[in-house]
């Protein structure tokens, strides 16, 4: 009996992991650990890392722009894009 309530409780666990992945996304932001809603329930881009976004990223993950920006947490993007832009400034005025 113990092994079957361990099966059902681990189902139900799986479960809701598997419908929080499908509607939030997970977003590491230099500021800490943000959960966004997703635009469309999909499984793809669960959790996402834009510390070292840059421009070019933010148009290729174009659902994860729109998810911030109807979040209203649009300063995320705006945040790591100005800091990819200083990390690559700073190297090229760094003394070799």
């Amino acid at each position: 009996m113990r092994r079957l309530m361990t099966f059902f409780l681990g189902m139900v666990t799986g479960g809701a992991l598997l419908l929080g992945a499908m509607n939030y996304h997970l977003i590491r932001a230099p500021d800490g650990l943000h959960v966004v809603p997703k635009v469309s329930p999909k499984l793809a881009a669960a959790y996402v890392d834009i510390r070292g976004f840059t421009v070019a990223d933010w148009t290729q993950h174009s659902e994860i722009a729109a998810a911030l920006i109807r979040a209203d947490q649009g300063s995320l993007m705006k945040n790591s894009a100005s800091e990819a832009l200083q990390k690559k400034v700073d190297q090229f005025l760094a003394p070799k």
